[in-house]
């Protein structure tokens, strides 16, 4: 099996190198209250779209577990009754957004836009004033652009507390719950380098205590069973050793006395031996994937993880 011998300096080298060509857009959650507005039921999945599409038109990305948000306030204006056949109703409505953060309870920016509809009853006639806000609209990019700035502005402030408390997680074990705060930092934040530096430091342990695990895992089995069924589940445990971890050198070690064992067994049909030899690539295969995701291994472990926590439950009581 090839062997990697870059080391972790390189690796960090190379992360470093391209960490800022890669960025990503600033996470951005998506709510419309169901009791602090006069909007239909029927038309909420509308609204909801409506503020979806200004979010990822304007350049964010949407994720309902991130502690900022957008959501919006609907106050009707005005409503009259046209006779004639149909019957036709028409609103007018001051249609209010909002950027906020759900954690210090603090809004970025707003925005209050005033829209006209037209239906055959209310919900059609707030379909109709909804449909007619358009995510392009220059106030609602300067919204955008403004609470970006702000929210970025925030981050670097912050940057400090986010490796103490990464690092407080670290040492409990908790590395993944590390990474998710370090993923969280945007990019383009002033100071991410540092973020970056200190996300592979929890890294490295992470690959290395996971690693560890796998390697003990395959020594156990292999050593209550040194027959090809145990071969087979303990390759299965070092396919998954990263070749970046400190324990590398020793699972590739057991890994070779396993393939000389299945090689020089002579009770085994050729089916068998296909199999031996397809578990033996698949180890090969597992460096190179590992190899090719290296620059964002660390961000994915920590984005994984944050998307498997509740999604947060967002509301302006405070407001």
């Amino acid at each position: 099996m090839k062997r990697f011998l870059m080391t972790v300096v390189a690796l960090v080298t190379v992360l470093c190198a391209t960490a800022q060509s890669n960025n990503r857009p600033i996470p951005i959650g998506v709510y419309v209250s169901e009791q602090a507005t006069i909007v239909p039921e029927f038309a909420h999945s509308l609204l909801e779209d409506k503020l979806r599409q200004i979010v990822v038109s304007n350049g964010l990305g949407t994720d309902n577990h991130s502690s900022f948000f957008i959501t919006c306030s609907v106050n009707l204006t005005d409503k009259d009754v046209v006779s004639g056949a149909p019957l036709r109703i028409v609103q007018n409505a001051d249609v209010s957004f909002y950027i906020a953060d759900i954690n210090v309870q603090r809004i970025y920016e707003t925005v209050t836009l005033s829209v006209r509809g037209v239906g055959e009853n209310e919900n059609k006639a707030f379909i109709s004033a909804f449909k007619n806000i358009k995510p392009s609209n220059p106030e609602l990019k300067q919204l955008v652009v403004k609470a970006t700035k702000e929210i970025v502005a925030y981050y670097e402030s912050q940057i400090n507390n986010f490796i103490k408390e990464a690092d407080m997680l670290a040492k409990m074990g908790k590395f993944e719950a590390a990474l998710s705060i370090l993923s969280a930092v945007p990019d383009v934040c002033e100071g991410y380098d540092r973020v970056h530096d200190a996300a592979m430091v929890v890294y490295q342990k992470y690959i290395d205590n996971e690693s560890i695990k796998l390697l003990q895992k395959a020594k156990m089995v292999w050593a209550a069973g040194r027959n090809y069924e145990a071969a087979m589940e303990a390759g299965g445990y070092l396919a998954e050793v990263s070749p970046y971890s400190s324990c590398y050198a020793e699972a590739e070690a057991l890994a070779v006395e396993i393939k000389d064992f299945v090689i020089s067994e002579r009770a085994y049909d050729r089916e068998k031996e296909e199999e031996a030899t397809a578990w033996w690539r698949k180890m090969a295969e597992n460096e190179q994937k590992i190899e090719a995701k290296r620059v964002d291994a660390w961000r994915d472990v920590g984005v994984a993880y944050g998307q498997n926590q509740p999604e947060q439950e967002y509301d302006m009581w405070w407001r």
